[in-house]
Formats: structure tokens, C-alpha cells, sequence
């Protein structure tokens, strides 16, 4: 009988072939109710069972099939087994890099969701002749004047440690079966190897430690979270007050967190290291299958590849995995010294080098799955370019490009706010940015939106949901943004000119509602749901029969209809003030011909005296390469202008137009803002009405 062996591709899009058994029990779930219906993640074991290659450590691979995030398991529990990575998302692959000599473990993996879906694989590592062994750690130490800078010897035998520089200070320089070596000196700027050899003539055993002590790190990090002071005993997925993120590479920041609490005690940071915050601080716990923390889409220096990243943290570096990606999907773990014993505050420092430059860095935490009494605690987590150390491929060999909507973040942030929201699209359920604000916490009103548009954006049709979500922007406080969601169990909160009264504007989306798919409008996909924040709301004069309603409706059909591509249309779409004469209030609403104000939440909002709108894509719309790669010829650009008015032009129904088109270089000069900063000045001089249909 011949062996089944299907290569799946389409939507399942698995790239290598699987076998018959496999591909039987794919297809079932992907035909199939139940628990492991593909309706719900699933993540399942391809390999087969193996025995532990010594030698060979690819050998050792485990490839995993998954629609959905994931985590490696094995049974017993209590097996001393590392794997890397111990966690992904979608089809992947993991090694396992050791295990008891002399036993069998099952290894297998569980979906996001906690499922299992097929059978682990048996493990089996044969047993050691007895001999001298050995074992040092980690590999490669980045010297830490302020740290303890601890190296593990493991072994049977007597050792010895030397180093041919003499420069290099350590203790002790011998000794038998397990010890430690602490590393009290290294020469500013170089690098150093500490050789230890177990045993003696020919059953012995020797590894080196390459010690260095970066000269150029520098003191000023793009990246720092200390997780503020705020409220503590909460739990971070609840909670926004630790995201206290500065820093140049901040602005694009966000986190997927599960299993976190965040803490404000006396048992935190404060007084236990160089630096140390105190105050707030993170508390993961040990449930492997459940746990993470992931900064992700950290913004990085252009061309920079070597960094340091630390963090104050309670642990031994076996508790947690380190581990950092490019692209939130392809991990690689860093190795690090943390905690010399556990519930000791340490600051922990570690160096890498990317083999190539990227845009940008996640970075997540992730416990091995050892139970810890007091949690997981860390604080204090920043990176700085410079230093470098362990080298790291991330597995890309293309620089990153920001974000092509993405304009440049002003030299003045003075009341002013930039966040980016992530959501899934409905279909394809591809993870990507939804849209990015900068909102102005002084006006209570956004100041742009940027947001690529594309065909996928739409998956789950123009509808719009049953009832509204309007809601507070989770990344600010109720004082900073313009009050336009149920306050109280009250109805539906607007803005008046008074905080009585009369009801004049409306909650104007930049970035509109139908530009995102909704799905099921009894529950709308959250990438349609983040429309209705009150970071991408703003006063808009009221009648959609009067001037700028109806141009602006007309602006966002016609972009929509006509001008999205496959290499996608990058969109700006802002608030300008060429006064604050117009003021108004938030939190007021009406019910037939009365109208109400919560004047303990009200507060003044400065109308937008215009708006703008600004597009960039590709010419031909099927170029499929980056923006930044495109030449001046191979793109095109225009803004459109409104008044903010009921009669515009001398008219209350204008027709959209070319006269209302200017190019993106003057709306710059009017706003002050910098807008596609990666595209040639003569893009950005353009307005050439024909290009767009006019």
C-alpha cells in the first residue's frame, strides 16, 4: 500500500509536504466541529519521534503546524528539558537542545487557547558512558561593572579556570563538581577568554566564557518602561498605567501581555540597584503554557546593530527565556545572567549584535516553567545602541523601513501623544497596524491619523456595527481626551458649544469606519471597533447636507473606490487650527429637544478650523516593492484641503473637485508637520489633478 503524502498550500499554506496520517487529520480539522475545530486555533506536531542526536543539534528539530500562537510542553513535567524557542506563532520549528541522559521524554505542543491537537513525539536520549563532564555558562558574558557577572561551572571532576590576560580579575581559579566564577575586572573595550578544563590527560574536558566589557554604550536609551507608579495588585491586560514608554523608539510601541500582574509595593526595585525605579513593577508567573510579556515594534536607529538591552529582574536566568524577533513571529533567544539566587533584585545587562540591520525589535518574556514562590519580577527595562555582544541572526537580510503613512515625530511632543493600534483582519486574520495617532491633550483633539488602506483592511464588508462602541482611549486619561462615549450608563456623549448647549458638532472619524471591515455587526471586529476611540474623533460640523460634510464623505468614497492598490495607498488624514476661536464642550448629549451636560466630566475642546486628507502610493499600484525604494517618477502624492464650515466656496453642497487639491509640501508648511518623510521633496511638490482622476 503506497504512503499518503498531500502538499498542502491555499489557505492553510503549509510549505512542506505532511504526511498521510497528518494530512488526514488536517483535513479533519479543517472539515470537522468539535473542540480542535480549525474555527478555533489548533497547533500540532509534524516530526516524528527521534532519538536526541549528540552531535548534530539540528538533528534535534521539532517542526509544529499551527494557525495560532503556541507553546511547548513535555511530559513528566519535571524532566530537565530546554527548548528553544519554547513558544511561536503559526508553522515554526523548535529544537530541543537537552535533556536527562538515559530517558524518554514527551515533547508536544499547545495553541494559544490552552488545546492540544494531535500527539506528542517520544524523545529518547541515550545514556553516558561515566567520564569527566562538563559544563560553563553562559557562553559569552557582557561585563557589568554594576552586576554580579556570575559563570557556572557544572561537572563531576576537579577544574581549573585560566586566561592568558592577566587584566582579567576572577575567583575562584579552581575547583570540584559545581561552582561558580565571578568576574570582578575587564579592561574597558576589550574582549577577553576564560578557558576551564575538568579533568586531566586524555578524559579531559575543556569550554571557554568570551568576556567583554563595552567602552560605547550609550547613556541615553530609545527605549525605557519602568512601569510608572501607579495602581498596583492589578493585573496588566486590565490596566494602562504601566506603560510609561519613552524614549525615539517608543512611539510605535505595543504589548501583548498574559499572565501579568503589576505590582506597588515595598517589595519592588527601589534601593537595589544602579538606577532602580522602585515603584511600579511586573510580576509574571510560571505557567509556561500561558504566560508571556512582549514589547513589540520597538522603532530602532537606521543601520544600528549593536545594542544592549537590561532590566532589574529577581530571577535566575533559568526561569525565564529571553528571546527577540524582528517580526513578532521568528524568535531568537539571548543568553543572560540574571539573579545570582532567586528573590535577589539584580540589575541585568546583555549585549547582542544583529548580523543585519532591522527596523525594528520585540522583544518578549517568557517563563521555562519553573514554579517560583514570589513570582517573576522584573523593572526597569531599557535599550541603547552600542555595546553589542552575542551575535544574532533574526533571519532577514533587508533593512527595515518605517511606516510609509508614518509621518516624523514632531521636535515638540509638549501635549501631544503618539500611539499605534494593531488588530486582525477579518477574513485572513492577518495581525497588522490598524492606524497611528498624534493627539493633542490640550485641545482634546487628534491632530492625524495615519493608516495604509488595502483591500485586506475591508475583509468583513462596509457595515457598520449594530450599536456604536464609541469608547476612552485606553492609552490616556479621561482628562487628556475630548469625553464622546456612555459616561455613567447616560446616553450617547457628544460635544455642544456650551456645556447646556445647543448640540452643533458631531464625532467626526479621520479614520472612517467603513475604511475597516466589521464582520458581524452585532460584534464587530475589533480593527472596526478601534474606529470609534476617542483618539480618531473629532468636533465636525454636524449636518451631513451642508459644506464639509459633504465633502468630506465625498473624499472618503472616492479614495476608497478608486484609488486603493495592491501595493497599497498610505493615507494621513489630519485636524489644522488656524485659530482657537471656536470652542466647544464635551460630554453633553441630546434626547428629543433637551439637551444635558455631565458638567463634573465636561471640559473646553477646540474645534479644528480645517482638515486634511493626504495620499501617497505607487503609480502603476502594482510596482510590489517598497515606498522607500521607488523612484520620484514611480510615485504619486496630493492633499486635499476642507474648511471646517457649513458654507464652503460660497456654497452648502460642494462638489468635490481640484480646487480643494494642494500638495502634501504645503500642507507641511501650513501645519508644521513633516509628512512621508522617506519619499524625494519633488513627490511631495506634486498636484497634478489628472493623476487623480480630476
Amino acid at each position: 500500500m503506497k504512503q499518503l503524502s498531500i502538499l498542502f498550500r491555499g489557505t492553510l499554506g503549509f510549505p512542506f509536504p505532511v504526511s498521510g496520517a497528518f494530512a488526514l487529520c488536517l483535513l479533519l480539522l479543517a472539515s470537522c466541529g468539535g473542540d480542535d475545530s480549525s474555527d478555533e486555533g489548533y497547533a500540532a506536531i509534524e516530526s516524528a519521534s527521534f532519538t536526541f542526536d549528540e552531535t548534530t543539534p539540528a538533528n534535534n528539530a521539532v517542526r509544529v503546524i499551527a494557525n495560532t500562537g503556541w507553546q511547548v510542553f513535555w511530559t513528566p513535567e519535571s524532566a530537565a528539558v530546554r527548548v528553544e524557542p519554547a513558544s511561536g506563532s503559526g508553522n515554526g520549528v523548535f529544537y530541543v537542545w537537552d535533556m536527562p541522559k538515559g530517558a524518554s521524554v514527551q515533547v508536544g505542543v499547545r495553541a494559544a487557547s490552552g488545546k492540544t491537537s494531535g500527539k506528542p513525539v517520544t524523545v529518547t536520549r541515550a545514556a553516558d558512558a561515566v567520564g569527566v563532564t562538563l559544563s560553563v555558562a553562559p557562553g559569552n558574558l557582557d561585563f557589568n561593572p554594576a552586576g554580579e557577572n556570575r559563570i557556572t561551572v557544572t561537572s563531576n571532576a576537579a577544574w581549573q579556570a585560566s586566561c592568558p590576560d592577566a587584566a582579567l580579575k576572577f575567583s575562584p581559579a579552581s575547583g570540584t563538581g559545581d561552582g561558580v566564577i565571578t568576574v570582578s575586572d575587564v579592561p574597558a573595550g576589550k574582549r577577553c577568554v576564560l578557558t576551564v578544563t575538568a579533568g586531566t590527560g586524555s578524559d579531559a574536558k575543556s569550554e571557554t566564557v568570551e568576556i567583554v566589557r563595552r567602552a560605547d554604550v550609550q547613556d541615553d536609551p530609545f527605549f525605557t518602561l519602568d512601569f510608572g507608579d501607579g495602581a498596583g495588585g492589578v493585573w496588566a491586560d486590565g490596566n494602562q498605567e504601566w506603560k510609561t514608554q519613552t524614549g525615539a523608539g517608543a512611539s510605535t510601541v505595543s504589548y501583548e501581555v498574559y499572565n501579568m500582574r503589576i505590582n506597588n509595593d515595598n517589595f519592588g526595585s527601589a534601593g537595589k540597584y544602579a538606577g532602580a525605579s522602585g515603584k511600579a513593577y511586573a510580576k509574571l508567573f510560571y505557567d509556561p503554557a500561558k504566560t508571556y510579556f512582549t514589547i513589540a515594534h520597538i522603532a530602532l536607529p537606521a543601520a544600528e546593530t549593536d545594542y544592549t538591552l537590561s532590566f532589574g529582574a529577581i530571577f535566575e536566568a533559568g526561569d525565564m527565556t529571553l528571546a527577540i524577533s524582528a517580526d513578532g513571529k521568528s524568535w531568537k533567544p539571548l543568553t543572560y545572567t540574571a539573579a545570582p539566587t532567586y528573590n535577589t533584585w539584580t540589575l541585568t545587562r546583555v549585549g547582542f549584535t544583529l548580523k543585519e540591520p532591522v527596523g525594528e525589535l520585540y522583544i518578549r518574556f517568557s517563563p521555562t516553567g519553573t514554579e517560583r514562590a514570589y513570582g517573576l519580577n522584573f523593572d526597569d527595562i531599557r535599550l541603547s545602541a552600542g555595546g553589542g555582544g552575542q551575535q544574532v541572526d533574526l533571519g532577514t537580510t533587508v533593512v527595515g523601513y518605517r511606516w510609509a503613512e508614518l509621518p516624523a515625530t514632531p521636535a515638540d511632543m509638549t501635549h501631544k501623544k503618539i500611539h499605534t493600534f494593531w488588530a486582525s483582519t477579518v477574513t485572513s486574520k492577518q495581525y497588522l497596524r490598524n492606524y497611528t495617532y498624534c493627539y493633542d491633550t490640550r485641545r482634546h483633539s487628534p491632530l492625524w491619523i495615519a493608516h495604509p488602506q488595502h483591500a485586506c483592511y475591508q475583509e468583513g464588508g462596509w457595515t457598520r456595527p449594530a450599536t456604536d462602541p464609541w469608547a476612552q482611549d485606553p492609552n490616556m486619561t479621561v482628562e487628556e481626551q475630548a469625553v464622546m462615549w456612555p459616561i455613567d450608563g447616560r446616553a450617547k456623549s457628544l460635544v455642544s458649544d456650551t456645556p447646556e448647549g445647543p448640540y452643533q458638532w458631531q464625532r467626526g472619524h479621520l479614520l472612517a469606519s467603513s475604511y475597516r471591515g466589521c464582520g458581524d455587526k452585532n460584534n464587530p471586529a475589533e480593527i472596526n471597533k478601534q474606529t470609534f476611540l476617542a483618539c480618531n474623533i473629532s468636533a465636525q460640523r454636524m449636518d451631513n447636507s451642508k459644506a464639509f460634510q459633504t465633502l468630506w464623505a465625498a473624499a472618503e468614497r472616492r479614495f476608497t473606490d478608486q484609488y486603493v492598490c495592491a501595493d497599497t495607498l498610505y493615507c494621513v488624514s489630519g485636524a489644522y487650527f488656524a485659530d482657537e476661536n471656536t470652542r466647544a464642550y464635551d460630554c453633553s448629549w441630546i434626547s428629543g429637544d433637551v439637551r444635558y451636560s455631565l458638567v463634573e466630566y465636561s471640559k473646553e475642546c477646540i474645534v479644528p478650523t480645517h482638515y486634511y486628507k493626504l495620499l501617497l502610493r505607487t503609480r502603476s499600484g502594482n510596482l510590489r516593492k517598497p515606498i522607500q525604494e521607488c523612484s520620484a517618477g514611480e510615485l504619486k502624492a496630493v492633499g486635499f484641503w476642507f474648511e471646517n464650515a457649513d458654507v464652503i466656496k460660497g456654497s452648502t453642497a460642494p462638489t468635490l473637485g481640484a480646487e480643494f487639491m494642494v500638495s502634501v509640501e504645503e500642507i507641511e508648511k501650513i501645519t508644521g508637520f513633516t509628512f512621508f518623510p522617506d519619499v524625494p521633496a519633488e513627490v511631495k511638490r506634486q498636484c497634478v489633478p489628472s493623476d487623480w482622476g480630476f
